[in-house]
């Protein structure tokens, strides 16, 4: 046994003069990359590379007072050790051994080298290996040759390595320079790297700062003038943003620039000064939005023309770990709830479907393998015969389902795939008809790039935010991108276009939301538990994309797209398009193959003279209306005094009859015989309100604000009568511009009728009592 013992220690003695290899200590010789924007700011500069090696430097380049900080705290004895310090091992022992627990490993220097060298695991058997390996290289290797491996490969923090990087990153100056107080406090971040990060938690990182200043004191190698000068010196620290601008994008750069070999700068496609100001706008916005629950937004803004990206927000504060800011809200999935209707629509109108059409929104029950599926609106009513463009610009769940049904499930899955929202990787089974109200899971980005196929005539094109990329070897241009594809008809993207810009017809659910001094489509989502709301938007120049919500999925306090992401996108557009000396954007013009028709605003049919309003339309070329209203049907009764009475009726489908009794909307009475249209009462010289119907019952959204609540007020004006006014109850009074008012909703029963004067006689319409609860 004593003879089998001699034999191990006399091969573990030998084998510590076996060199280990000695490529594994080269010095490498490392590039900087450096990513800048559109008008060549640098936005970050990496001082390591892909490894997270950083560039190396001799010890005589690096300050004498980081050596000696190092020594100090992490290995004391490291002048006398063989790359092992049994004192260190049995001090471990004994705190470990106290504590029940892992506190202290008591390696060395060397060891520690050995450890970033090899990243070995951390168990007891691979701790013997690293103190094998450490008495080795002892063995190679002069005491200054491995303090210069340490502070080349120590990790400091930040995905910083070496002392090089760390000191350019954290003070702007290279690590020559460092007085005693900044090398003592870079001395101090590798023990624990995430924990101490100064930019999250200062005060750890100087208390430890602190206890190496009195570690080099204690050990002389400082004086005490010196020491207590360090003490009083200001740790002042470069803020992270001057470090690393555009974080998220400048993160999507790094990685395509880690496909290209040796290479040394990455020109991006974004603005600089836009994106500064689009940061402070999020960060503005939020701070009012705290108090609803609301920690995160994101932005993407992309040029039309030529699809580059111009600045791209993921998150409210990249550096704020409390609300997980380095996740990337542009490539995060979420729910798109009602942003994602646009492109149901746009399928629907290149199909059976115009923009005049009349879909039921009525209580509707769809059976369904999990039973029946009842969908309901946004603001729990429903409300009967409705225009697809109202339907779409007001985001009506009821007729969006409808329209699906139609369309297919299927079919608007694979266009959605095909409009770039690949993240859609379920069977169509698995949405149902909750596709066309966004349950499925798209990202920010792709959903802004499907937006601007809309604003682009219907081609989907590439989104690029590199413009090139240098090598040490020469310039590499980014890899060949995708050709454009058209993935809707241009008609049909610009009849979307129209009724996203139109904010007469949105009013009855968004107010006065969303009104801009030139033509911007507009759209907002929320999906149902509030997690996620998003507005989404373009002009002829610009497409904007906006999240906001919380990555951790807790639910925001009733904030929907209009109030959330909604003001921060209104922000953004006008940021982008209402600058000093620079025009307005251009309108969008219908392209050929579009058709201007008039049509019954309540049925989309063709008027009849009954109709008591009626509307301008766009239509695609062979498909507009060609059957007459119905809706619309003039009655001839006797009423209770015996007198013979003309009137018209607004007559409904079988289907919207529960619909039209809860709004208590007058029907003929039983006796009352239909007239044929040429027989229709002369009504020109009468006063009519047209809008609101008598009896008619509204509901205040407890969500929306107060002011976006208002209802539409509507007069039929005879020739000659001027100076119509709306008055309400005994005391309001309202002017009418044109034919119409908005009127803002308020609880009670209200009595409304339409004053003007024909000369100087005044003249009344029939009173309409409506009421709001």
């Amino acid at each position: 046994m004593r003879r089998f013992l001699n034999t191990v220690f006399l091969f573990l003695l030998l084998s510590l003069s076996f060199p280990l290899p000695k490529e594994d200590f080269r010095k490498e010789t490392v590039h900087s990359l450096r990513i800048v924007d559109r008008n060549g700011i640098l936005l970050r500069e990496f001082l390591n590379d892909t490894e997270g090696r950083g560039q190396w430097k001799a010890l005589g380049e690096l300050s004498p007072s980081l050596a000696q900080a190092t020594i100090a705290i992490e290995d004391r004895r490291f002048r006398s050790h063989p790359g092992v310090d049994p004192v260190a091992v049995l001090r471990a022992l004994v705190q470990n051994l106290q504590a029940g627990r892992f506190v202290s490993g008591g390696s060395t220097i060397t060891q520690q080298v050995i450890r970033n060298v090899y990243h070995h695991p951390r168990t007891i058997s691979t701790k013997l290996l690293e103190a094998w390996y450490a008495l080795r290289l002892e063995m190679m290797q002069s005491k200054e040759e491995i303090l210069e491996q340490y502070l080349n490969r120590v990790p400091y923090g930040n995905g910083l390595v070496g002392a090089e990087a760390a000191a350019r990153h954290y003070f702007g100056k290279p690590a020559r320079d460092l007085s005693p107080a900044e090398a003592a406090f870079l001395a101090a971040l590798p023990n624990a790297p995430s924990a101490l990060n100064p930019y999250t938690n200062m005060m750890d990182a100087l208390a430890r700062q602190r206890r190496v200043l009195t570690a080099m004191h204690n050990q002389g190698m400082i004086t005490s003038d010196d020491y207590a000068l360090a003490l009083q010196q200001p740790v002042t620290l470069i803020p992270p943003e001057a470090n690393f601008r555009a974080p998220h994008l400048v993160e999507m750069a790094a990685a395509k620039a880690s496909e290209c070999a040796g290479a040394t700068l990455v020109k991006t496609t974004i603005d600089y000064e836009k994106q500064r100001d689009i940061e402070w706008l999020v960060r503005g916005h939020l701070r009012s939005l705290r108090d609803k629950h609301v920690t995160n937004a994101a932005v993407v803004v992309l040029d039309n023309k030529t699809m580059e990206v111009v600045a791209l927000v993921g998150s409210a504060d990249y550096f704020n770990p409390r609300i997980q800011g380095q996740v990337n809200g542009v490539l995060a999935r979420r729910q798109p709830g009602s942003a994602v209707k646009p492109l149901t629509y746009a399928l629907a109108f290149e199909g059976p479907f115009t923009a005049g059409d009349v879909v039921p929104d009525v209580p509707t029950r769809i059976p369904d393998q999990d039973g029946d599926y009842i969908p309901e609106n946004y603001d729990r009513r429903y409300h009967g015969p409705v225009r697809l463009r109202t339907a779409l610009a007001c985001s009506y769940n009821v007729p969006a389902v409808r329209v699906l049904r139609v369309i297919g499930a299927e079919n608007l899955l694979q266009r959605l795939r095909n409009a770039g929202l690949t993240t859609l990787d379920q069977e169509s089974a698995f949405y149902g008809y909750g596709l066309t109200l966004g349950n499925g899971e798209v990202r920010l980005l792709d959903l802004t790039r499907a937006y601007s196929a809309l604003a682009n005539a219907g081609t989907l094109r590439p989104v690029t935010f590199i413009s090139s990329i240098e090598t040490v070897s020469g310039t590499v241009n980014p890899d060949a991108v995708p050709a454009a594809s058209r993935v809707f008809s241009p008609q049909a993207a610009w009849l979307v276009t129209d009724i996203l810009r139109d904010a007469d017809a949105r009013h009855p659910a968004f107010g006065q939301a969303f009104r801009f001094p030139f033509e911007c489509a507009v759209k907002t989502g929320t999906t149902k538990d509030y997690r996620d709301n998003w507005t989404m938007g373009y002009t002829t120049e610009y497409t904007v994309g906006v999240w906001t919500g919380n990555f951790d999925g807790e639910p925001m306090k009733g904030v929907s797209g209009v109030t959330g992401a909604g003001p921060i996108f209104e922000d953004v557009m006008m940021y982008l398009h209402v600058r000093p000396a620079e025009p307005l954007p251009v309108g969008f013009e219908p392209p050929e193959g579009m058709l201007r028709r008039r049509i019954c605003a309540l049925s989309g049919l063709l008027p009849t003279p009954s109709c008591r309003r009626t509307l301008q339309e766009w239509f695609i070329e062979g498909k507009t209306p060609s059957a007459r209203c119905t809706f619309h049907r003039p009655f001839r009764f006797v009423d209770n005094n015996g007198r013979v009475i003309e009137k018209i009726f607004e007559v409904f489908p079988d289907e919207y009859s529960e619909w039209a009794r809860e709004q208590r909307l007058e029907t003929p009475p039983p006796e009352a015989h239909p007239l044929p249209f040429r027989d229709r009462p002369e009504q020109t010289t009468r006063l009519v309100l047209v809008q609101p119907q008598p009896g008619q019952l509204f509901k205040l959204d407890p969500v929306l604000r107060r002011e976006y609540q208002a209802i539409r007020i509507l007069a039929q004006v005879p020739p000659g009568v001027r100076g119509v006014r709306l008055r309400v109850g005994d005391a309001e009074v309202m002017a009418l511009q044109g034919r119409e008012t908005w009127w803002p909703l308020r609880k009670g029963r209200h009595r409304f009728v339409l004053e003007g004067k024909r000369g100087q006689e005044v003249v009344r319409s029939d009173e309409v009592i409506i009421h709001v609860d």
